[in-house]
């Protein structure tokens, strides 16, 4: 368990560096990505709705794993001072952070997928 766990880890570090998007798209990449996600999903773990603020929570604690992976000693208090988006840039923001959790997810899935034992054929 704990070697799938580190590699996880590594794999996760070196594709935290990678951009988010495409190039040439607007929306911010790598570590400025996750600290705007943070920010957002911060404040949607305070959201009235429970299922919204469950998510958000548990968004939250991604990115700031994220964030942690990329750049140690980060203060979270700090990012939290900032506002979170309003309006149609909260809807692109939501959409990017989706996006990399998508992405986050499908890469744990592929590790997964290359470290488990193959299968025996049955006789």
């Amino acid at each position: 368990m704990e070697s799938v766990l580190l590699a996880a880890s590594i794999y996760a570090a070196a594709s935290i560096s990678a951009p988010a998007h495409a190039p040439g798209n607007d929306a911010p990449a790598g570590a400025a990505l996750d600290q705007r996600c943070f920010v957002l999903m911060a404040d949607l773990a305070g959201d009235e709705d429970q299922r919204i603020r469950s998510l958000g929570r548990m968004a939250a604690q991604y990115f700031l794993g994220r964030i942690d992976a990329a750049r140690p000693g980060f203060d979270p208090a700090s990012a939290l001072e900032a506002e979170a988006p309003t309006g149609a840039e909260r809807e692109r923001l939501l959409g990017a952070c989706g996006d990399a959790m998508e992405a986050g997810g499908r890469d744990f899935r592929a590790i997964g997928r290359q470290l488990a034992p193959p299968r025996r054929p049955t006789v």
